[in-house]
């Protein structure tokens, strides 16, 4: 190569270099390359985290204190965990369909991480739309900024809609709800879950911790979903917990509801609320189970086998009942004088009470002086006006559940207690 050329190309090479184009660049997105959140708020606080470590044993744990939290949970036991997701006091379980169970009062944890109300976020942040969307791993590692330990973000916003679905129209975006945990060093990959939403989350900026809590409820999240760190946000709002410590959960509510047709497959069920044969002409429950507190379902089984020795079978009316059913049923009470107030709360609510009746093995029904939800005497445990074949089954029935400790009622000789109710939360898990 002659002088010249040597001259030419280095004279070019050094004017691509004054002008800022260099010619060997690396094509290697940066932050500069893309929207970056803008910070709305900087409350400057440090948040402490809990954990349920994973584990076989299902606990059963409050939620109305916990803030946000994601992981493996059921509703009830022994039902096999499932993805979980709590927002503001109220867990979503993913069930058997697309949309999530909701329970506002305890949930069976296997393992969860999150933060009880109060926590104190270190930074509010809003991706505001236009342009194209940015990869939600982009976001969270900008919202982590160069904080050393470990960090949980929790954010509401838009997505480009993903492929249509049988049962949603196509939309131009999608609501998510999510919530994303890094446990260490800025190496360390993030752990996400998300919940679809019914609405299309607010827009613009917020700044507090609330309004972005607040906002996230209003577009009611319904599905829990895997979401991949490589999402693209379209716009998001954003509320940034740095841990100073990560500690094992609390608050564990003992024992757990158990399903009594997988306990005891032998106990007939006849749940009354569930269909019309009731005072209410009609259903109040939304399935037909039936769920008791641990201790007491292993006590009604050794009823039910106490009572095969005798040739009879056990079957039920009702056990456990949501608060919220109950009040339902109080207000359509014809006599209140038979139901528990609602501002105390029924023991059917604790899950340590059982309406039954005596059958056969096969669960075919005795006769008894009254039918269930009879607000008559003829239902009170002392009449004796009745033929004595059915005072006898009254008898049998009393006697069997008096020898392994439930407490009877008197107006009601169907309904009997736990002789501990006391010990038992109220509770308003529903009954799907």
């Amino acid at each position: 190569m002659n002088w010249r050329r040597v001259l030419v190309i280095t004279l070019i090479l050094a004017a691509a270099g004054a002008s800022g184009g260099l010619i060997f660049k690396e094509e290697r997105p940066t932050m500069a390359d893309v929207r970056v959140p803008e910070v709305t708020a900087e409350p400057g606080g440090f948040a402490r985290a809990f954990e349920v470590l994973p584990g076989e044993r299902l606990r059963q744990q409050e939620v109305r204190e916990i803030e946000l939290a994601f992981g493996l949970g059921a509703v009830h036991y022994p039902e096999a965990p499932a993805d979980m997701f709590i927002l503001g006091g109220t867990a979503y379980v993913a069930g058997l369909g697309e949309s999530a169970r909701t329970a506002g009062v305890l949930v069976n944890t296997k393992h969860a991480l999150g933060l009880y109300r109060g926590a104190a976020p270190s930074t509010i942040l809003y991706l505001p739309a236009g342009g194209p969307g940015v990869p939600l791993e982009t976001v969270l590692d900008y919202a982590a900024g160069d904080f050393e330990g470990a960090v949980l973000v929790f954010g509401v916003g838009r997505f480009p809609a993903g492929p249509p679905e049988r049962i949603r129209p196509a939309l131009p975006d999608e609501g998510f709800v999510f919530l994303a945990f890094r446990p260490g060093t800025p190496a360390e990959s993030w752990r996400l879950q998300g919940m679809r939403t019914a609405h299309l989350p607010g827009r613009g900026p917020a700044g507090t911790a609330d309004e972005v809590l607040a906002r996230a409820r209003e577009a009611d999240p319904w599905a829990l979903t895997g979401l991949s760190a490589d999402r693209r946000a379209v716009e998001s709002a954003l509320i940034v917990y740095r841990l100073e410590a990560v500690e094992p959960a609390g608050g564990f509510v003992e024992p757990p509801l158990v399903d009594l047709s997988a306990f005891d497959p032998t106990i007939h069920l006849d749940i009354r609320y569930a269909g019309t044969r009731n005072f209410a002409g009609f259903p109040v429950y939304s399935a037909p189970r039936a769920y008791l507190v641990l201790p007491e379902a292993q006590r009604l089984a050794r009823v039910n086998a106490r009572l095969r020795e005798q040739g009879f079978g056990l079957k039920i009316y009702d056990v456990y009942r949501p608060l919220s059913a109950h009040a339902k049923l109080w207000e359509l009470a014809p006599d209140k004088g038979f139901w528990a107030d609602p501002e105390r709360g029924s023991r059917h609510s604790r899950g340590a009470a059982v309406d039954c009746t005596l059958a056969t093995l096969d669960g075919r029904e005795l006769e008894m002086p009254s039918d269930f939800d009879d607000f008559t005497p003829q239902a009170h445990r002392d009449y004796r006006d009745a033929p004595e074949a059915l005072l006898h089954h009254r008898a049998v029935l009393e006697q069997a559940m008096a020898a392994e400790g439930f407490v009877p009622l008197a107006k009601e000789w169907w309904h009997f207690d736990s002789p501990v109710w006391w010990e038992y939360p109220l509770r308003d898990v529903p009954l799907d």
